[in-house]
């Protein structure tokens, strides 16, 4: 998680000329950014392409694009859910604020904001697609909530660079693409319900990053998910009489903490490709984890059985603090175990039998029939509402209440690493008579089981994954 996530995709050329019988060398160089002065016609909503009229010269953008999270936003079935949510808690006030995001086109198409994935239309489906990239230019004040200004009219594409023109459409550079202002206009979410929901460009802005020359791409767009590694050079395009320049290529994946929850994506009508396309994203999901937080040091202190662990946590990025995004359902915790005899003797960061940590959400705690993880290190943002009282109550005693979505509290407090920060958590562990073992393990989930079940999707519970992002292990003696 070490820089915003980004919607960029890198094209350069699309359909072929009529005559290929010649190769030709198109020139293809950084120049000066022109992009800023085009503008939507404020009369006729723009027009965007499919990601299809492209796969033919960009194959590569593709299918890594077709992988990503900005393929999956507009079909992901808890979209629908807390869109759903959101409209009936509103009547529909909400409009577009959700899926405005998630599928830019079907908004700009018209789709009310309760158009779930099986009434879109087939470009809205493609969520933020290629067009919804490469056709911006600008963004509304202040930056955020999908406040992009498109130029769909021209037959341009913007990108890194220009290029000469071929049939397909002409290429024009834009510094707007490249930067993290572009990402912002989607990764900063705010006034619903007069709330900030998420703050990733703000955390970016804020932070260190700008200083050290760091950007979104460089994390989220090479070969090393979260962290600046070095990219392959090659063409951008491949089409027949055309020879293109070599040039750095960025990954479209955009890989961030998001994965599917639908078999049948990104491909489907062939699930074993499928699940083989989800398992590498996992993959690459672990590498950018490890590379955003670590357990900087764990000791025991004390003496006999009156001692007490302390774990430090460190983030490893400039970019956001971490977690970041909707943090109020991104769980970042401690996990530990005291086992002596081979018999575990304490637990903290442990689940209950529906799988979720023993927090003020867990069904079995509510319940009374487990014990509420008093000692429990989450670094998920909490949803509070504060409840109004009568005229002799005083307003710093009005009870607060942890609610399980964003959209239900009136404010959220943010429990997250800041950028490089170092954080140390404590658990008492008197009592517990050497010898015995602490194991500690540092796990990421991007959704908790509870927020599905209230979503009436608890169908998808199994499709989880929880991460270990590190680990250690202590024996006291």
């Amino acid at each position: 998680m070490t820089a915003v996530s980004l919607i960029f995709l890198a094209f350069s050329a699309c359909s072929a000329p009529e005559d290929t019988s010649t190769p030709t060398q198109p020139t293809e160089e950084p120049g000066e950014d022109t992009a800023a002065s085009g503008i939507n016609d404020p009369v006729k909503p723009p027009v965007f392409e499919s990601a299809e009229t492209c796969k033919d010269c960009h194959s590569r953008q593709y299918k890594e694009w077709q992988q990503s999270m900005h393929a999956y936003g507009a079909i992901s079935p808890v979209l629908d859910a807390m869109a759903a949510k959101t409209h009936r808690d509103t009547n529909g006030g909400v409009g577009t604020f959700c899926t405005g995001c998630h599928s830019p086109v079907g908004t700009a198409e018209g789709e009310p904001g309760s158009t779930t994935a099986d009434q879109r239309s087939p470009t809205s489906r493609e969520g933020v697609t290629c067009d919804v990239c490469h056709t911006a230019v600008d963004h509304t004040q202040p930056i955020g909530n999908t406040g992009l200004v498109f130029q769909t009219s021209e037959n341009v594409k913007f990108g890194p660079f220009s290029s000469s023109a071929t049939e397909g459409h002409r290429n024009q550079k834009s510094d707007f693409l490249t930067s993290a202002n572009f990402c912002g206009s989607c990764h900063e979410v705010f006034n619903y319900p007069a709330i900030r929901l998420e703050e990733t460009f703000s955390e970016y802005a804020s932070g260190p990053a700008p200083e050290e020359g760091a950007t979104c791409q460089g994390c989220h767009m090479g070969p090393t998910p979260g962290v600046v590694s070095e990219r392959t050079r090659g063409p951008s395009a491949k089409l027949d009489g055309y020879i293109y320049p070599d040039r750095e290529q960025v990954s479209h994946r955009f890989v961030g903490p998001d994965y599917s929850l639908l078999d049948d994506f990104p491909y489907p009508d062939d699930l074993e490709a499928s699940a083989a396309a989800q398992e590498e994203l996992a993959e690459q999901i672990q590498v950018l984890l490890e590379n955003s937080v670590h357990i900087a040091s764990a000791q025991v202190a004390g003496s006999g059985s009156a001692r007490t662990l302390t774990v430090a946590l460190e983030s490893l990025t400039s970019g956001h603090n971490v977690p970041t995004g909707f943090t109020s359902e991104r769980q970042l915790w401690v996990e530990v175990e005291v086992t002596k005899d081979d018999e575990v003797v304490f637990s903290s960061g442990d689940l209950d039998s529906l799988g979720d940590l023993r927090d003020k959400h867990s069904w079995e705690v509510l319940a009374g029939d487990i014990h509420e993880d008093t000692q429990l290190a989450n670094l998920q943002s909490l949803n509070l509402l504060r409840w109004g009282g009568g005229q002799d109550i005083p307003a710093g005693s009005l009870p607060i209440v942890d609610t399980i979505f964003p959209f239900d509290a009136n404010f959220i407090y943010r429990r997250s690493l800041a950028p490089y920060e170092k954080r140390a958590y404590e658990w008492n562990l008197f009592g517990l008579e050497p010898p015995y073992r602490v194991d500690v393990a540092l796990n990421f989930r991007n959704l908790p089981p509870y927020v599905l079940r209230e979503l009436q999707l608890d169908h998808l519970v199994e499709r989880l994954r929880i991460f270990t992002i590190d680990s250690d292990s202590i024996e006291v003696q």
